[in-house]
């Protein structure tokens, strides 16, 4: 295959007439395009200047001598790289309806009579030289797109035979973080459980062997692999949203809520908390996605707490086309300035060792709220405490 031509700096047009005063006339009319205008004195000449250079158009005289207009289209449409490139022709002799039918059955998109008008032909020209720039500009951006992804499609086609077969769905979604779960599912957990497993046993092993400050390096070892087990799930957890189709059914939001409550109970006895759980609706929803917003709001309330008793209240209400929820509680509370960062990916506002967590969850809710259609914000209330709302559209 032949190689491509480079892209002119500016669009070229050539032109092929043989005799000079009608390149001298059609230069007066088209120089005013800002193009290179490119002269050909023969059929021979204009195809040995399409093997050098690209042309925005081709403005072709019909009678020449030797090899005339016609003959010169003809091996202009038999080569690849100038299949395409638009001709129109020029004629002083008279125009038969064979002749124009000939001109058009070659690829033409015009074809004049001299004298012409100068005005129509130059219009007619820059038509074709700003079609001609869009689509090498349009070339250019794709040849760009192309090099960014150069590295990416490298890596996609060294993926497992399975995650090449998810291509084109991991493709209309989010491409790299589906690839990292992959990553994160087969290369960091098998070697975390080892690692935790061995950890587990080196401790029952050596119980009361170790002195009090091996004991604490061991205690920090081992919370720290478990820690950066738990990062993963989440991790992998929040790469999986939005991968397949919604799946909506019918949710009872009351029972939900329930069954979250129940699976904090532990948490809810240990820290003494009050839940109050208002009317709330039964809805079309993702089931399992929506009960991790809730897991993860309510899951917050109880963790960032002054050490009273944590004060919980779970609301809900109709608004025209959607449902909003409110999870209220009398924690620590967030300041205003800080309201967009906590939905970021590992948004933490206080320390590990003051609050546990990996800065995950309300970024998991945001992802979760807003496959349904749906927003979750934060309002400056006044007095201790936050209140989350997010909420979920009503389907059909």
């Amino acid at each position: 295959m032949a190689a491509a031509l480079a892209p002119p700096s500016k669009a070229r047009i050539l032109l092929v007439d043989d005799e000079p005063k009608n390149l001298v006339a059609l230069d007066a009319v088209l120089g005013r395009l800002g193009c290179e205008l490119v002269n050909a004195r023969s059929g021979k000449d204009a195809l040995r200047e399409l093997l050098r250079q690209e042309f925005a158009v081709i403005l072709l005289d019909v009678q020449m001598a030797g090899m005339d207009g016609f003959e010169t289209a003809a091996l202009i449409r038999d080569r690849e790289l100038t299949r395409y490139t638009p001709i129109i022709f020029l004629t002083a002799a008279g125009r038969s309806e064979a002749d124009v039918h000939r001109g058009y059955e070659l690829g033409a998109v015009d074809y004049l009579m001299k004298p012409y008008s100068p005005e129509i032909l130059r219009h007619k020209v820059q038509v074709l030289v700003e079609l001609f720039q869009k689509a090498a500009e349009i070339k250019r951006l794709n040849q760009e797109l192309k090099a960014a992804n150069g590295g990416l499609e490298i890596r996609v086609a060294e993926r497992t035979a399975a995650l090449e077969a998810r291509g084109l769905e991991l493709a209309r979604s989010n491409q790299e973080l589906a690839q990292f779960a992959a990553v994160a599912s087969h290369d960091l957990q098998e070697p975390l459980r080892t690692l935790s497993t061995y950890l587990q046993l080196l401790g029952q092993n050596n119980a009361g062997r170790f002195d009090a400050e091996d004991q604490e390096v061991f205690e920090v070892v081992l919370s720290s692999a478990r820690r950066m087990r738990q990062l993963i799930n989440d991790l992998l957890a929040f790469s999986q949203i939005g991968l397949g189709g919604r799946k909506l059914e019918t949710v009872d939001c009351s029972a939900l809520v329930g069954k979250v409550l129940e699976q904090l109970k532990q948490l809810i006895s240990e820290r003494g908390a009050l839940i109050s759980v208002g009317p709330l609706p039964t809805l079309a929803a993702e089931p399992m996605l929506l009960s991790q917003v809730f897991q993860n709001l309510i899951g917050n309330a109880l963790k960032f707490q002054k050490g009273e008793a944590p004060t919980v209240a779970v609301s809900a209400w109709e608004e025209p086309g959607r449902w909003v929820f409110a999870v209220t509680d009398q924690g620590i509370g967030i300041a205003p300035e800080h309201f967009d960062k906590v939905f970021r990916l590992f948004g933490r506002l206080n320390g590990r060792d003051e609050y546990p967590g990996n800065g995950l969850g309300l970024s998991l809710c945001k992802k979760v709220v807003e496959r349904h259609g749906g927003a979750i914000w934060l309002d400056p209330t006044p007095g201790p405490g936050s209140t989350f709302y997010f909420s979920i559209p009503h389907q059909g």
